[in-house]
């Protein structure tokens, strides 16, 4: 059987500079993988700083590089890439870079890199584009960004504010923590990570007030509203917050 994968190059873009595009799945490009390399990179910060406890001499201020991670980052993703493209080729897949669109029942319409336009037709066609993230419609919603901006942000935050209780939300509270910045988590329910065990979520949220992050639990975000000194961010109790940025981390869709 002939397979042909139509590799949409607009959604997926991810570099340094954010004009490299890559063949990846959303999970290796904007997903668990360059995640997880902020993860490893932010749980370093924390031991550095218990190292002085047990006899390491350490300079008295301990520099972190944003964008050098960012880079490191960068460079896994295209290694990965280059697996990809060498896996789809081996197993004799065809792979078309540009935006595909379906033009009829059997029948996908291919604009390509340099514009010009392809059409394939094929029995059957499999549509795998995945999910986009949620913004909640409150005012200056725009302001926020989501989980695919945060993971290539030009610069590291000063102070966070992230809306959110799942997982993504808790790993980018510790994530941005961990670098030093001050990061207030607002989510509706009584604990985070909604759907798992409680005494485990209570254990989580111990944890997290213990990295000193803030949590704000049965809170919204109402309004998002453009100041000089940053973003001033209003919940439904009427707290107002100031942050240089603001995460949606609310699902899918």
């Amino acid at each position: 059987m002939e397979a042909s994968l139509v590799e949409d190059k607009v959604d997926d873009t991810e570099s340094a500079n954010g004009s490299d595009e890559h063949e990846q799945t959303r999970c290796v490009l904007r997903g668990c993988v360059p995640k997880k390399i902020l993860v490893y990179g932010a749980s370093f910060g924390p031991e550095l700083e218990d190292a002085r406890n047990y006899g390491w001499e350490l300079n008295e201020k301990i520099d972190f590089h944003w964008k050098k991670l960012l880079h490191k980052k960068t460079e896994e993703i295209i290694r990965l890439n280059g697996i990809y493209k060498r896996l789809l080729s081996n197993a004799g897949v065809k792979l078309y870079e540009g935006e595909g669109k379906i033009v009829g029942p059997n029948e996908v319409e291919m604009t390509q890199i340099d514009g010009t336009k392809i059409c394939y037709s094929a029995k059957h066609i499999l549509i795998a584009t995945g999910a986009r993230a949620q913004r909640p419609a409150i005012p200056g919603q725009e302001l926020a960004i989501t989980s695919d901006e945060a993971l290539s942000l030009d610069e590291l935050p000063k102070h966070v504010v992230i809306l959110g209780g799942g997982y993504i939300a808790v790993e980018f509270a510790s994530i941005w923590r961990g670098m030093g910045a001050t990061v207030d988590l607002c989510f509706r329910k009584e604990l985070p990570l909604r759907g798992f065990d409680d005494e485990m979520r209570a254990v989580v949220a111990r944890n997290l007030e213990g990295r000193g992050i803030n949590l704000h639990p049965r809170t919204n975000i109402t309004k998002l509203v453009k100041t000089t000194d940053g973003i001033k961010v209003t919940t439904d109790h009427g707290e107002e917050i100031m942050a240089d940025v603001v995460l949606f981390a609310t699902g899918d869709s």
